[in-house]
């Protein structure tokens, strides 16, 4: 029987060169559900998503202590697939980067890479994009470049291809910071549509989104992890001064 995904943080730190950016993190983000990390600019947000599908390790310097656990297996451990490990985490990035290709092509990009026969792909292809909410704009045009739609369908187009993998986890880095509102409402909806099928985890700087997508919520402050829970009792009846200060907008 597969385990439901859940991530774990133990004693997580984390320093870029000399600079101390995450500080004995301790934090569970349920199996399910959308998990907003949320906190002031530099806060640690980013940090905390990236090191679930280990993309800190791209950056020269960095250097990690302490777990990050996936059902129960540290993704930090020496005999640790990246690669099989980033099929599992998906991401959904703060700007659209669609692949220099067809519409079509860029969701069948990674079940074609982990070896999907071609005769599967048009369902596959077509499943994600009514998933992402992106079908019925595009089903007339698949072989057309991505790069001709509008920056909203392109971040929509993007889910798509994260989503054709089936990801366990699927992280998004502030996923609507560069769309219109309309195109953002597109997001926001379709990662509702899809939280009951996978963990989501989403970094917002916008509390306004936070309250209308999470269900858990984790309030970093300056490295630290404040305090984490029901999204209810976060926004409602924080334990903490800081999260308090930081909802009411007096600090931030």
């Amino acid at each position: 029987m597969t385990l439901k995904p859940h991530l774990k943080f133990e004693q997580l730190n984390i320093w870029y060169g000399t600079h101390h950016a995450l500080k004995d993190v301790n934090a569970e983000v349920p199996a399910q559900g959308i998990t907003a990390i949320i906190g002031p600019s530099g806060c640690g947000k980013t940090t905390l998503l990236k090191s679930i599908n280990r993309l800190l390790e791209e950056t020269e310097g960095i250097r990690v202590e302490g777990k990050a656990l996936l059902n129960g297996a540290n993704i930090y451990d020496k005999d640790v697939d990246v690669t099989e490990l980033r099929t599992r985490v998906g991401l959904l990035a703060s700007k659209p980067f669609p692949l220099p290709m067809s519409i079509y092509d860029n969701v069948a990009y990674g079940p074609r890479l982990s070896g999907q026969r071609n005769g599967n792909l048009p369902q596959i292809v077509e499943r994600n994009l009514k998933a992402a909410g992106l079908w019925e704009e595009v089903s007339d045009r698949l072989k057309t470049p991505a790069s001709r739609l509008s920056t909203g369908q392109q971040q929509r187009l993007c889910l798509a291809r994260a989503l054709a993998v089936e990801p366990e986890i699927l992280l998004c880095d502030e996923p609507t910071s560069a769309l219109d509102p309309i195109s953002a409402q597109h997001i926001e909806v379709q990662l509702q549509s899809i939280k009951e099928k996978m963990t989501i985890v989403v970094v917002t700087h916008l509390l306004r989104q936070a309250r209308r997508l999470a269900d858990h919520v984790i309030f970093m402050w300056l490295g630290e992890l404040v305090e984490s829970g029901p999204a209810s009792q976060i926004f409602n009846s924080p334990r903490d001064e800081r999260t308090r200060a930081y909802i009411s907008g007096d600090i931030g």
